[in-house]
This record gives C-alpha cells, structure tokens and sequence, in this order.
C-alpha cells in the first residue's frame, strides 16, 4: 500500500498546470431554502442564475429542491434535479484527459438529463459511499437511504456497480439499468433487478422510491438500537480520527499559504510542483479516516428524523442511551461540518495547481 501510494504522489506531482474550468453549471429552477457549501463557507443569496463550482456541497431542506442546467464548461447538456431532503457535492475530475462530471449523493434522491457535447471529451457519473453509476447519454433517477442505492432509467442505461468510499473498491462486474428495469445495490455490495412499472414514469418512480424508503424506516422504527449500534459503537472513534485529519490539514503550513491565496492561485509552475509535493501526502495519509467519518457522519443524519421520541431511553450496545448518543452527535456537529470543509477545500485548492486532477484520482 505505501508503494502504490508512493507512486500514486509521483504521478499526481508530474501533472500539468492550472487549466480546468470551475464553474460547471448555474441553478435554472428553485423552490424553497437551498445551502450551498463553497470553499468552507457558506453562500447568501442563493438563486436563480447562482452558479455552480467544483467540489460545491447543495444541500436542500424537507421543503426545497432545485434543478441545475449543465454548463458547456461540463461538456455536458442537460440538467441535475435535486429532491427535497438531498445532500450531494457536484464535481469535475480530469481523468485522462477526459472530463468527468460526478455528482456525490450523500443522501436524498437525484434525477439527471444528460448528453455529452458533441467533441468533447467528457463523461458524467453518479457515486454513493456505496455504488458507482455509470451515465450514458441517459435519463434516470436515483435514490440513496441507509446504504442502499435505487436506480431507474427512463432513457438510455446506466452501468450500475458495488462500491466501496472507504477503500476506493469497485465491482468488476455491472448490472446495467434500462427503461422498464429496477436496479438496487445493497450496502454489502450485492446487486438485484427487478422489474419497473408501465406507465407515468415519475409518478411510478415516487410511488416505488417510497415504499423502498419506507421499508428501511419501518426497520429504523421497530428497532432503532438496532440500526444505530454499529454507528453508535464507531462514532467516537471515526469523530475523533476526523478531528485529527482535520489538524494534520491545519497545521500544513503550505496548504495554509493556499487557503490564504483562495481560488486565485500565485506562483509558478515549478512552485506549485514544490507545493503540492508538502500537500499531497497529508491529502492522501488523512483520505481513509475522512471518508469513514463523513460517510458515517451522513448515514446518522439521514437516520434521526425518523426515530421516535419514545425511543430516547433505550440502551445501545455501547451503554449510552439513544437521546445521549444523539446529543453527542449534535454536539459534534460544528467541528465535523469544519472538518469536511478543510478537506473539501484542500483536495479544490490541490486541483486548482494541478490542472483539474484530484489526488485521488486512482480512489
């Protein structure tokens, strides 16, 4: 593992120059309160028109939702509908030359429309901590609840895949999901297709995405200790690593200089090969722990709405209470919301000098 890491460095420090484009599309359609997370702030005023970067966060709310068209930045067209109670960061990656669009759905639902420009060299994908899907000039959707994926496609396919955040592991093998054709990926990397109802398409989606979210919530409600032990028992542990990758980040004096100079990068070519050799390796050393406590992070987040007041006194494993482990969680939110920002704006500020490549590329 520390050859490959090793080596991985020495590619990423060989790349080239600033070069790619930052904005990747505007929001075309909102209703409601949307929260758009950018370089570790927050943005006001977010509206119509508003325009979407590299490696921002679109969170919206139980009541919100809004669609985002595709800029030719992108070299896509189309448009990205995010659904009430969604969470996803939207992403470009220049992978072999080749533009890769991702929208990272940490929780909620999406739906995409999209098409590669003609002579373009681009490509468009949805990822969980879970799957990876593969777009082909298509029309689907897609939902994410308690580690488990939902895929529907009214145009075209999507090459759905098992996928590991944690490790960067990924199926060989696809089951591919085309009009008339459900496809769900389990949290344990099994796959299944089943068959997806004649008629309106969105509204057989809604009426087939509830009852699929309604089953896990009836699980969550039946038996909340349950569900929650396995992140009750690793919470601390990953919070505590999470904080730990955060001040290895602070205290790189290189990176600092970065988050001083923004998204308007000083320097030469030589420079920032220097430069980004004093980053890359903290980058990559903290990846892991990061992953474990965002992906867990988000898995509670989306499951706390749902847990019945009544259940507040139980116990779970560990001997903490439900209520107490929660009020642990919350307590936690601010250093852990600060935490992922410091890491998402390191990986943008590294890609900003290395002409669009994430340092982990190879993940």
């Amino acid at each position: 593992m520390k050859q490959r890491n090793l080596l991985l460095v020495v590619l990423l420090l060989l790349a080239g120059s600033i070069g790619f484009s930052q904005v990747l599309g505007r929001i075309e359609y909102m209703e409601g309160t949307v929260q758009i997370s950018r370089n570790g702030t927050t943005l006001s005023g977010v509206d119509i028109g508003t325009s979407i970067e590299n490696l921002d966060q679109v969170k919206t709310t139980p009541d919100s939702s809004v669609t985002i068209a595709f800029s030719k930045n992108s070299g896509l067209s189309g448009t990205l509908q995010i659904v009430p109670g969604t969470t996803a960061v939207i992403r470009q990656d220049q992978i072999s030359g080749t533009a890769t669009n991702e929208v990272e759905l940490l929780a909620g639902s999406v739906s995409l429309k999209v098409k590669r420009l003609a002579g373009v060299r681009s490509a468009a994908q949805v990822k969980t901590p879970t799957s990876v899907l593969g777009v082909r000039g298509t029309e689907f959707v897609v939902a994410s609840f308690n580690g488990a994926v939902l895929v529907a496609c009214k145009e075209g396919e999507v090459a759905c895949f098992a996928y590991s955040a944690s490790t960067g592991s990924k199926s060989t093998q696809s089951i591919p999901s085309v009009p008339g054709k459900l496809v769900e990926v389990m949290e344990n990397g099994s796959m299944k297709s089943g068959d997806f109802p004649e008629g309106n398409f969105e509204e057989n989606w809604d009426a087939v995405r509830d009852t699929w979210k309604n089953f896990y919530i009836e699980l969550l409600v039946a038996d909340p200790a349950a569900m929650l032990n396995a992140f009750a028992g690793n919470w601390s542990l990953y919070s505590t690593k999470l904080e730990s990758g955060a001040a290895k980040l602070r205290a790189n004096q290189t990176l600092k200089n970065w988050l001083k100079q923004g998204s308007t990068p000083s320097g030469s070519f030589g420079i920032w090969m220097k430069e980004k050799q004093a980053v890359v390796k903290d980058l990559i050393s903290v990846r892991g722990d990061m992953m474990l406590a965002i992906i867990t992070w988000y898995r509670i987040e989306e499951l706390l709405p749902y847990i019945p007041e009544s259940a507040m006194s139980r116990k779970l494993a560990n001997g903490q209470t439900i209520g107490s482990f929660i009020a642990q969680y919350k307590k936690s939110s601010k250093t852990v919301s600060n935490a992922i920002s410091l890491f998402r704006s390191a990986e943008k500020l590294y890609m900003l000098r290395n002409d669009g490549v994430s340092p982990f590329s190879d993940f």
